[in-house]
C-alpha cells in the first residue's frame, strides 16, 4: 500500500470531523514516519533522486523532507476536522495571501483568465481554497488516488461555496471516465476565471525540460494551452510555502506573456523556490522523469 492509501484511508479519514487539527497532524507523522520505516527503499528513492539532481542529501534533509511529504497528506485532509466557518477562520489567521489576492484581483479585473501552474511543492493544497476564500472564482484539476477521498473532497467543496464564505469553485478530474479535462480547462479559461493545474507531471504531452542541470520531461502540456490562450490569459506560477508549522505564504511568479519558452520559465522559478525550500518539494518521493 502507498503511502497515500495509507494515511487516506476510510477508516482514518472517518475519524476526522471534530478532531483538533494538532491531534490529526501528530497522528499523520507517527502513522506516515512508521509507514517509512517499513518502506526504507521510499527513503533510497528520495536519497537517489537528491544525488541525481547533485543537490545535498544528508540523512537530516531526508528526515526532514519525509516529514513534509506526510504533513502534504495532512493538508489535504485539514478542512474536514471542522465545518466551513473552522476552515476559513483557519485561512484568514494562517495563510498570507494579502499580496497574491492583490495580483489576481489585477489580473481578472484586465479581463483575463489566470492560469495558475503548482508543482509538488509546499502546502499546495491550500492553494484553492485561500483564494476562494477571497471571493475570487477558481477551478482546480485534480488526480484522485482513491475514489472515497475524490466523493469526499466534491462534497466539501459544494458545502463550501454554499456557505457563502467561499467564492465559486470548480473542480475538474484528470482520468475520470467520461469526463472532458482539456474542454474543461478552457472553458474555464473563457470565462475569465481562475484555473490551477500541475506543471510538473510527466504526461503524454510533456516536453524536455531543464531542472537542476538535468532534463527532465514536464509541463504535462500546459505549453499547448498556453499556446491557444495566451492573449487573453494571464499565466503565473503559484508556491505555497510553510513558514513554520502552523503559518503559510502564497508567493506568486507571473509569467511575461512574451517569453519564448514559458514552461522552462517555470522550472527555473522552481529552482528559485528549491533554493531556499528545497525540503519541502515532495515530488522526491516519485520516480523523476528524467530523460537523459
Amino acid at each position: 500500500m502507498s503511502l497515500s492509501k495509507h494515511l487516506q484511508s476510510p477508516q482514518i479519514l472517518q475519524t476526522l470531523p471534530g478532531k483538533n487539527p494538532e491531534d490529526v497532524r501528530a497522528l499523520f507523522l507517527e502513522k506516515g514516519m512508521a509507514w517509512y520505516a517499513k518502506h526504507p527503499e521510499e527513503s533510497e528513492l528520495i536519497c537517489a533522486n537528491l544525488e541525481s539532481f547533485n543537490l545535498p542529501h544528508e540523512p537530516n534533509l531526508i528526515e526532514a523532507i519525509k516529514e513534509h511529504i506526510i504533513l502534504h497528506y495532512f493538508e489535504k485532509v485539514y478542512a474536514f476536522c471542522g465545518d466551513t466557518r473552522f476552515f476559513y477562520e483557519f485561512i484568514q489567521e494562517r495563510i498570507d495571501v494579502k499580496e497574491a489576492v492583490a495580483q489576481l484581483q489585477d489580473f481578472i479585473g484586465s479581463g483575463k483568465g489566470v492560469l495558475l501552474a503548482v508543482p509538488h511543492f509546499g502546502a499546495v493544497e491550500f492553494v484553492v481554497p485561500s483564494i476562494s476564500a477571497h471571493k475570487l472564482p477558481i477551478n482546480c484539476v485534480l488526480r484522485f488516488t482513491t475514489d472515497n477521498f475524490s466523493k469526499q473532497v466534491h462534497t466539501y467543496a459544494q458545502t463550501m461555496e454554499q456557505s457563502g464564505l467561499f467564492g465559486p469553485l470548480g473542480i475538474i478530474e484528470i482520468g475520470k471516465p467520461k469526463t472532458m479535462a482539456a474542454l474543461d480547462m478552457a472553458a474555464a479559461l473563457r470565462r475569465k476565471e481562475i484555473l490551477l493545474s500541475v506543471f510538473d507531471e510527466e504526461t503524454e504531452y510533456s516536453r524536455p525540460v531543464t531542472l537542476f542541470n538535468r532534463k527532465v520531461s514536464g509541463g504535462a502540456g500546459l505549453d499547448k494551452l498556453i499556446k491557444h490562450t495566451r492573449r487573453s490569459v494571464s499565466t503565473v506560477n503559484a508556491f505555497m510555502v510553510r513558514t513554520d508549522s502552523n503559518h503559510y505564504q502564497l508567493k506568486l511568479f507571473a509569467i511575461d506573456g512574451d517569453e519564448a519558452d514559458p514552461i522552462q520559465k517555470m522550472y527555473q522559478n522552481l529552482e528559485k523556490v528549491l533554493k531556499d525550500h528545497l525540503e519541502q518539494w515532495y515530488f522526491l518521493h516519485e520516480t523523476i522523469p528524467f530523460i537523459d
